[in-house]
């Protein structure tokens, strides 16, 4: 009975299970890539910000701005310094995003990554020589001049720079050294990125790699049951339980499998429904109405499963008479279980009111629960330990005759065990999975080193409880046609592209850990305080 089943929860249910399940999305995944994203940003362009935002002269009020934020290689980064970066980054609206996790957490994580930026610079000013990408005066001088915010009528404004200068309490050797480093900084992001950008060659890689297609038939193996455990004879039970070590594996899968050994208390019903949304007081009093008369002519001696086939809007079972088979506590809305389970067999309830409307119920049986001893199941947890023990020789098996490429060998095992091949269809390397069967990536992986005259993979892929046996069917190119409502984002240039960003990241960033390792750093505890609660 679909409508009084608790698998179809209440509109107020639904809405916080999907709210639960969206803050744990956001938390796990969406998280993930955001910081991945803004990561990236502070490494990159995040560091040159002073562009940007230097038309907003920093606050300072309230501000501590004597001492020391942190120290790098006895290089020091001032709290003025700290402070500025941290209001110039909440300025940016790429950081807005993380109010969703809070503002307290969005105030910690603008926090450390602007202690982190600062540290991140003053390593690569210390290490810009060794690379040979030293910034010179003149373009420094340059820089400056072609800033907006320091220009007025079209030309460069010592007033306005001097104005911004003193509001910022710094000298012109302290702003010029921080342009040097920013503009240094940029060229070293633009080596990396000129490095390991995409080549042309590369989108076409991909397309001609995915225009190959290959087709595979898979057998699907059950690891733990390949070997069914009814079939496994009394005497070599008895033999297992005879040894101690057998009794006690029968123990430890007794105690951690108690569900298979019990049953809770069960119903069987029959019900008639008339359907009521239950503020609706029109709908509620008519329904209730009808569902007295139903009552009435039930205990008149009216036959209750035609009635039920005629009157009954509960299409999960009007068509069985109005039939619930035996149910558990729990499966269904209370006020109906509440009745299931207190009223007497065979008689007929008044009106049940639920979300649902009214129900006429009659208890056809009750079970009283079960739960069977160790004793009484030990024979048959036996068979199933005995079972998995030769499923697991039989995998073994398997796998020896994969590795010696004995095709016969593998067809016999597969047929003793009545297991068949299934074809996949067509599919090209970058499919997350195979067709109809699944795998993942190491299924699809195993598929494209599949040959013609290689057509057997030499080992399982192993999923959980079973495990995929691949065979080489047929292989060809099919160039598909450029779907014009495709997203950007599945073309080939598109992914070739995002695959030498993800490249660019990954060797900027490993480079970088290099230098954090082989440097002293030391941050201010007040600091350190500020973001801690982000790391």
């Amino acid at each position: 009975m679909k409508s009084t089943n608790k698998s179809a929860p209440s509109a107020t249910q639904q809405g916080i299970r999907a709210l639960r399940t969206n803050l744990s999305q956001a938390w796990k995944n969406d998280r993930r890539l955001l910081f991945k994203s803004v990561t990236a940003w502070v490494l990159f362009s995040g560091i040159i910000i002073v562009f940007v935002f230097l038309g907003n002269t920093p606050n300072h009020q309230g501000v501590a701005t004597g001492g020391s934020a942190a120290s790098v290689n006895g290089q020091i980064i001032s709290l003025a310094e700290y402070s500025e970066q941290v209001e110039i980054m909440s300025r940016d609206p790429r950081f807005a995003q993380f109010e969703q996790f809070g503002a307290d957490f969005a105030k910690r994580w603008v926090s450390q990554q602007a202690i982190q930026s600062l540290v991140d610079q003053r390593l690569l000013g210390q290490n810009l020589g060794k690379l040979g990408l030293t910034t010179p005066d003149a373009q420094i001088r340059d820089a400056i001049t072609e800033i907006p915010a320091f220009q007025e009528d079209g030309r460069f404004s010592k007033t306005r720079y001097l104005g911004y200068l003193q509001a910022t309490r710094q000298n012109p050797g302290e702003f010029e050294e921080k342009i040097r480093r920013q503009l240094s900084t940029g060229r070293v992001a633009r080596s990396f990125s000129a490095a390991l950008r995409p080549l042309p060659i590369e989108s076409e890689l991909l397309k001609g790699i995915e225009n190959k297609k290959v087709n595979v038939e898979v057998v699907e193996i059950p690891t733990e049951t390949l070997v069914v455990s009814d079939g496994i004879p009394s005497v070599e039970v008895k033999t297992f339980l005879d040894k101690s070590e057998n009794k006690t594996r029968v123990k430890s899968y007794f105690d951690s499998h108690q569900a298979d050994f019990s049953k809770p208390e069960q119903a069987k019903v029959r019900h008639i429904l008339v359907k009521a949304e239950k503020g609706n007081a029109d709908q509620v009093s008519k329904a209730k109405a009808e569902a007295e008369a139903i009552v009435k002519s039930l205990k008149s001696g009216a036959d209750f499963a035609k009635l039920a086939q005629e009157k009954s809007q509960d299409p999960g079972s009007a068509k069985q008479g109005g039939v619930i088979d035996y149910f558990a506590r729990g499966a269904m809305v209370p006020e109906f279980e509440a009745y299931a389970f207190s009223g007497k067999v065979g008689e007929i309830s008044e009106p049940v009111q639920t979300d649902f409307g009214f129900h006429v119920i009659k208890i056809e049986d009750r079970r009283a629960a079960t739960s069977k001893t160790l004793e009484e199941v030990q024979d048959d947890i036996a068979q199933i330990l005995i079972a998995q023990d030769r499923s697991r020789e039989e995998i073994v098996a398997i796998e020896k005759a994969l590795a010696a490429g004995d095709q016969a060998a593998v067809q016999a095992l597969l047929a003793k065990h009545k297991l068949t091949w299934h074809e996949t269809g067509s599919f090209a390397i970058t499919a997350n999975e195979l067709p109809k069967v699944g795998g993942g990536d190491e299924a699809v992986t195993s598929a494209f080193r599949l040959t013609k005259e290689k057509p057997l993979a030499d080992k399982l892929v192993r999923q959980g409880p079973r495990a995929l046996l691949l065979r080489y069917k047929s292989s060809g190119v099919e160039v598909a046609k450029a779907d014009p409502k495709a997203p950007a984002t599945e073309s080939p240039a598109y992914r070739a592209e995002a695959e030498a960003s993800r490249r660019i990241d990954e060797a900027f960033g490993q480079w970088m850990d290099g230098l954090r390792k082989s440097a002293k750093i030391s941050v201010n505890p007040e600091v350190g305080a500020r973001t801690a609660a982000a790391n």
